[in-house]
């Protein structure tokens, strides 16, 4: 079959971060606490604006009067040969720009951007943390799902009453490179759209749809929801997408008085302004000839408060994971062909007992997660000695004879251990109905195999550039434990909603299937969105804007917020088995939620001090050590989230007494909550226990 070039935008998801700044940072294009080659700093920095891969300071996090920046998620587009059988990983890809020869040779003149932005949450189903995924499916021949948010507003899943009063949409929004154009996705901003005649056109009647446009006055505690965010692009025509401030507004009920938030997961008459949608791109030549790139998705969202500190279990992993044992990523790791005593050969789906992982891409980044926890959780001495020794094995070390061995201390995927504790790891919850988390099942095939002695050394990089971003960007987000999430939930997980047949149209994988979206048919009075895809129901269509998000809680900082330690019964059906302490304290997202850090103005000849709660200060103050780390009142959470500190490795930490710190320190800069010395709830190290409850005394009505 004969070659042709294919273009794709990587990453495949990018994620673009709230901030209260105008100004902003770029997210980052590294994997968190990964090494880095030619310096001490690790992965998951941001990127200081205008540059290439210049890693943002303390300093460059908030602006001149304190505000937090934004990190904008930049997309990149990619030319590849195509020979109608794509595989994973390819290695190859070269990056296109404004200006660009490609070797048949065409050049780019202009790339034309479009993307849109939603935010459906008021609008969809309800989180039930104690299901998860399988609060949806088919029940009795009949189709299963939650209770709707906001059931006061009468009206199926996809009424037109529903989805103008609780459907957040700014509608679509398409630039220019060439003419360096920039938009935003807010409420006075005409939506526009690239037409079939390769011009960029508004649609006036496009129904945008904010809260203010049915509701006489709304609450705002940090200020209006009138925007999803922006786009621009950079000097080179990549895109730059920002999002919103985080702003969430609510109702006043019938006495004047706003609605009071009652839980962390559905609040009943909230929005805000958290968004996704699909990225496209139009290639256009200089010889007038255009070509379409297989587009990405964009997901705005919560704060990194602590970028450089790898999750266990990240969003990569999971994905990875998905499209390994569902999608025939690799058929070399997972898909063996075994031969039968008659000759014949059958192919069935199961891990290969020859792969051979490579150490530094395969197994180390799981140790290096494990020992970077300590930054962000209040962990006792034992268990620091045990995660440096986990961080310290290597590639030449008998794996035998490390604290690793068997891996007689990782809780299995593949058996009922869910409910065991200690001393099995991670010990972090874990996804709805269960008590602790696992690794995924092709993270622990990896593990075993190294634990066989069966990988490989030194480096071993098969990615391409485009491929790099993919995996960065996934890397750098909570996985493991979506009750409901932080960036995503557990939907990231569900086949039906990538493009599948990826290897042979050349998409490449971990790409969103894009709902083919008709704007010619857009009239002002009538919701263009519906309430979208949801999983388990043979959707297989594609997603559009906001049906990511609408699976998070509303509004986001309540679940932020709440998401700190816990019993296992947080859960409902989370018990401990292996010590019977029902009130033992287990952390929910350390690292991408952190409890407890060392704050650096504290820092003195890089000795530690003792560790303070991340949420910390006035209203935050609990007699139960289970209420520590948080906002008592769930509204100081949606007030005060921006001031919330940053976790920053050594290196690019910067004081005005220009203190230096060693290269092993992550610690907190930038936080506004308290001040140095000031008084705070004593940080206890683990294990340590909520009060029991108070016990009623039942007495007899006779006495």
């Amino acid at each position: 079959m004969e070659n042709k070039t294919v273009f794709r935008v990587h990453p495949t998801i990018n994620f673009a971060r709230f901030g209260t700044s105008d100004d902003y940072i770029l997210s980052p294009e590294t994997s968190a606490g990964l090494p880095q080659e030619g310096t001490d700093i690790t992965g998951g920095l941001p990127i200081k604006k205008g540059t290439e891969n210049t890693t943002v300071s303390s300093k460059d996090l908030r602006d001149e009067d304190g505000n937090l920046k934004k990190q904008a998620a930049r997309f990149r587009i990619y030319a590849y040969d195509h020979n109608g059988e794509s595989s994973y990983p390819e290695g190859k890809g070269i990056e296109v720009t404004l200006g660009t020869k490609l070797p048949d040779g065409r050049i780019v003149k202009d790339l034309i951007w479009t993307s849109h932005l939603a935010n459906k949450k008021a609008a969809a189903y309800n989180v039930v943390n104690n299901k998860g995924i399988d609060a949806y499916g088919v029940e009795g021949g009949e189709p299963k799902v939650p209770q709707m948010r906001n059931p006061e507003v009468h009206g199926d899943i996809d009424s037109d009453y529903r989805l103008n009063r609780l459907m957040i949409d700014a509608g679509p929004r398409t630039i220019s490179a060439l003419e360096k154009q920039s938009t935003e996705f807010n409420d006075c901003t005409v939506p526009t759209i690239l037409n079939e005649r390769g011009h960029i056109e508004e649609l006036p009647e496009y129904p945008v749809r904010f809260p203010a446009d049915t509701n006489d006055e709304l609450f705002e505690p940090n200020g209006s929801l009138d925007t999803l965010g922006g786009m621009l692009t950079d000097e080179k025509g990549r895109l730059l997408v920002l999002s919103s401030p985080g702003n969430a507004v609510g109702q006043y009920d019938e006495y004047g008085v706003p609605i009071q938030m009652t839980g962390d997961l559905n609040n009943v008459g909230w929005f805000d302004s958290a968004s996704d949608g699909p990225v496209s791109l139009t290639i256009v030549f200089e010889d007038g000839t255009k070509e379409e790139a297989f587009g990405a998705w964009v997901v705005c969202g919560d704060p990194a408060y602590a970028p450089q500190i790898r999750n266990v279990v990240s969003v990569w992993d999971d994905v990875y994971d998905m499209f390994v044992r569902d999608l025939n990523l690799q058929p070399e790791l997972f898909t063996a062909t075994i031969t039968s005593k008659e000759g014949k050969k059958k192919q069935i789906d199961e891990y290969n007992p020859d792969y051979l992982p490579n150490f530094m891409n395969d197994i180390k980044p799981t140790f290096i997660a494990c020992t970077l926890q300590r930054w962000t959780a209040n962990l006792p001495e034992m268990a620091l000695r045990a995660h440096h020794a986990v961080d310290a094995i290597s590639e030449n070390d008998d794996p035998n004879r490390t604290i690793m061995a068997a891996l007689n201390f990782l809780r299995d995927p593949n058996k009922d251990e869910t409910n065991i504790g200690a001393p099995l790891m991670p010990l972090s919850l874990g996804a709805a109905g269960t008590s602790f988390m696992t690794v995924t099942k092709t993270q622990y095939f990896l593990l075993e195999q190294w634990s066989k002695k069966k990988f490989n050394k030194g480096k071993d990089n098969k990615l391409g550039p485009g491929e790099i971003l993919d995996m960065a960007s996934l890397s750098n987000c909570l996985g493991g434990r979506y009750v409901p999430g932080i960036e995503v939930s557990y939907t990231v997980r569900c086949k039906d909603m990538y493009i599948q047949d990826w290897k042979k149209t050349g998409a490449g994988p971990f790409r969103i299937k894009h709902y083919k979206l008709d704007y010619n048919k857009a009239e002002y009075k009538k919701p263009f969105l519906s309430s979208g895809w949801i999983p388990r129901h043979d959707m297989t269509d594609g997603i559009e804007p906001g049906d990511i998000s609408k699976f998070m809680a509303t509004p986001w900082q309540t679940d932020y917020n709440s998401c700190s330690i816990h019993q296992t019964a947080i859960n409902t059906d989370g018990v401990n088995e292996s010590n019977g302490a029902d009130s033992t304290l287990y952390w929910s997202w350390p690292s991408q939620r952190p409890d407890a850090v060392y704050v650096a103005e504290e820092v003195v000849n890089n000795v530690l001090p003792k560790q303070k709660w991340s949420i910390r200060g006035p209203g935050t103050y609990a007699i139960n050590p289970a209420q520590a780390a948080t906002f008592q009142d769930p509204l100081d959470a949606v007030k005060e989230w921006h001031k919330i500190g940053i976790i920053v490795q050594g290196t690019n930490i910067e004081t005005e007494n220009k203190k230096e710190f060693s290269p092993e320190l992550y610690l907190e800069v930038q936080g506004q909550l308290t001040n140095p010395g000031d008084a705070t709830d004593p940080v206890a190290k683990w294990p340590f226990n909520a009060n029991p409850p108070k016990k009623s005394e039942k007495k007899c009505p006779f006495d």
